[in-house]
């Protein structure tokens, strides 16, 4: 079962998990379709009639708040989806035997001391990585024996630009008004179908016989493209992909965004490593890869690859 299968991440992830012969249950709600099942997770009485007559065998839970400044804005609404539903999903889980995986964020640490380690301390310095951190540990706490995975920032293919906070910065480079860019914040773009290759991985690893396992999968995992860049830095490979002019935009050394931001949330990934689970696309590779699959995107600005 893949939660928030209309998403960015979920829909990437769902393709994948179907690829490699699993049969997936998917769901979502504003989207949802024939496809995809219809599933409020904010009412816990659907959640756990669902998951009891669906019976999966994993639970990847992708659905969630993922913007910032919409949390701070509205924080009631982004608790009901990052912890509220994150609790049903987790005991309803527990309830039926199911293995959770819950997605989640650099953005549970400040940003002060990277890398950080699966084990490091978190210590969120906004409302969106607070909300996640709380999700960690109601699931961690239902059952150790789920799984957390934390990602960095995220691309991949796309119905609208506005659904990865990296692609959407292509409208900065249709806008040719001198403006300034965030040179400030270290980020580590990664793909989606980077991110579902490795979460089809550890389901495999968990669906092993348990004298194949090595070792019991769960806890917190970290997975993270190795390159990190800031938001101008992308947009100047962005711009070299689609072959439009940067001179418009100049670096800003200080924060431009209106909820906080962590300057350098770099993960290490060692507990994924060790599986032999590790980053393998490079974000000029993939950011290319994802706009040739994301073409009805691009032409609603006009653009083509």
């Amino acid at each position: 079962m893949v939660t928030g299968a209309t998403g960015l991440l979920g829909r990437t992830v769902a393709k994948q998990l179907e690829l490699t012969g699993h049969e997936v249950v998917a769901t979502g709600f504003s989207r949802a379709s024939e496809r995809v099942h219809r599933l409020d997770l904010t009412a816990p009485l659907d959640v756990a009639a669902f998951i009891a007559r669906e019976q999966p065998q994993v639970i990847v839970h992708c659905a969630a708040e993922r913007r910032p400044d919409v949390s701070e804005q509205n924080p009631q609404a982004a608790l009901a989806l990052n912890l509220s539903a994150s609790q049903a999903l987790a005991q309803a889980a527990k309830a039926n035997h199911a293995w959770l995986i819950y997605i989640s964020t650099d953005y549970v640490f400040d940003g002060t001391q990277p890398k950080y380690a699966e084990d490091a301390a978190t210590h969120p310095v906004n409302f969106y990585g607070e909300s996640k951190r709380k999700g960690e540990e109601i699931v961690l706490n239902t059952s150790p024996d789920f799984a957390v995975l934390r990602l960095p920032i995220l691309y991949g293919q796309v119905e609208k630009l506005s659904e990865s906070a990296v692609l959407v910065l292509i409208q900065q480079l249709m806008d040719q008004r001198t403006q300034g860019i965030d040179d400030w914040a270290v980020r580590s773009p990664t793909s989606t179908a980077d991110i579902a290759n490795a979460i089809d991985k550890l389901i495999a690893l968990h669906l092993q016989p348990l004298h194949l396992q090595g070792s019991t999968l769960q806890g917190i995992y970290h997975f993270s493209a190795a390159e990190t860049m800031t938001k101008y830095q992308m947009l100047l490979t962005l711009g070299e992909i689609l072959q439009l002019s940067t001179a418009h935009l100049t670096p800003e050394p200080t924060p431009t965004d209106s909820a906080k931001r962590p300057r350098d949330c770099t993960l290490s990934c060692g507990r994924l490593a060790a599986l032999g689970i590790r980053s393998d696309i490079h974000f000029a590779t993939g950011a290319h890869q994802a706009l040739t699959q994301s073409s009805g995107a691009l032409a609603a600005l006009g653009l083509t690859l």
